[in-house]
């Protein structure tokens, strides 16, 4: 389950610290998570890579940062395939990226059909194609619970997406909490889709629901550092993912910093605060 390329080497992780058992879904430290290596962004002016010599075997385009990129690096992962890792600049885009995908956005697949050069983008598009190629099914095999999964999936995004850009755009814990209550309501509805036995959302193993939703645990402890959210308690099914998800290698595998050095956390929490600042800095003009 891992990458073709030298900077999936890079980007192998220390990962004893994010296995390490924790109290609780909303205390859990990332701060202990590194790589090997810092990796190469691909910027305007950068030659293009070439593209996956076939569907299993695609080019993968990201982003250390983005969470929906890192809903396809995790599926990648589950699925065994072996991917081409680009990292491109976010803000200074190569002029090849728009050939496969007129937005410029993140994650995006390549790969080649014979002559013909295909893409894909849009991480739930992206998940569901990996999830169709050859190899063990990343969601549940009976049919009612296949579509609860979609159903979660879809049901979390439109409950947590819009309150989560709500705080973390606001500009105190006074002016987020409208928002922040939305989110912990969002959460309160997934603790109660949770599967009792567990320990992921589904069940005993790592679906495409927990591809989709994981990467958001992350930004959630973002939340708390900025002093914006406070995670309610009362949540245990969600505590218990949060460990299992986590630790589980699939995920561990798409934790990729810019820094070695610095823990992951703290390399967050600094690239969102810069985030912020520009995106209020363009809405300011």
């Amino acid at each position: 389950m891992q990458c073709v390329t030298a900077a999936s080497a890079r980007c192998k992780l220390a990962t004893a610290a994010a296995a390490r058992p924790q109290r609780s879904f909303h205390r859990r430290s990332t701060t202990g998570v590194t790589m090997a290596a810092a990796q190469e962004v691909l910027a305007a002016g950068s030659a293009e890579p070439a593209a996956g010599p076939d569907r299993q075997h695609p080019l993968f385009i990201t982003t250390w940062s983005c969470p929906y990129a890192q809903r396809t690096w995790i599926a990648l992962n589950a699925k065994g395939i072996k991917y081409n890792t680009v990292f491109v600049d976010l803000m200074n885009k190569p002029e090849w990226f728009f050939q496969h995908n007129e937005y410029g956005r993140v994650p995006t697949l390549v790969w080649k059909e014979g002559s013909d050069t295909n893409s894909l983008y849009e991480s739930l598009v992206c998940n569901e194609f990996i999830n169709d190629l050859p190899g063990p099914s990343l969601l549940p095999e009976d049919a009612t619970q296949r579509g609860r999964a979609r159903l979660v999936i879809d049901q979390f995004g439109a409950k947590f997406g819009s309150a989560f850009g709500r705080v973390i755009f606001s500009a105190s814990a006074e002016d987020a909490a409208p928002a922040a209550k939305d989110l912990s309501a969002a959460l309160t509805w997934l603790e109660g889709q949770a599967s009792s036995s567990g320990p992921f959302i589904m069940g005993a193993e790592l679906t495409l629901v927990d591809a989709a939703l994981a990467p958001f645990y992350v930004r959630l402890q973002v939340l708390e550092k900025l002093g914006l959210y406070s995670m309610p308690d009362g949540l245990p099914k969600l505590s218990a993912w949060g460990e299992a998800v986590m630790a589980h290698p699939a995920v561990a595998g798409s934790v990729c910093p810019p820094d070695p050095s610095q823990p992951y956390m703290e390399q967050l929490l600094a690239h969102t605060k810069e985030y912020i600042a520009k995106r209020r800095a363009a809405m300011s003009k």
